[in-house]
């Protein structure tokens, strides 16, 4: 049993995308929000998204659509 099958994709899981190769993954959100937590904690601008390292590539990896804890909403675009 894969352990993302017991979340939905609808409210539990978060895809990103990275900016480099192209690589997608599912992330479990409070994972997520413990990302863009850290951003708070180091100051970064609530503009910028939580973006994890890819597990392919040295890209960064992107929300393509994500309703942050503050409110931020980040879309990628290509």
């Amino acid at each position: 049993m894969n352990i993302l099958e017991v979340f939905s994709k609808e409210d539990d899981l978060v895809e990103f995308v990275c900016t480099k190769c192209g690589y997608n993954l599912w992330v479990i959100r409070f994972i997520v929000e413990e990302l863009e937590e850290d951003n708070i904690f180091s100051g970064l601008p609530s503009s910028t998204p939580p973006q994890p390292f890819c597990q392919i590539c040295d890209g960064t990896m992107t929300p393509v659509s994500y309703t942050g804890i503050q409110g931020a909403t980040y879309k990628y675009k290509k």
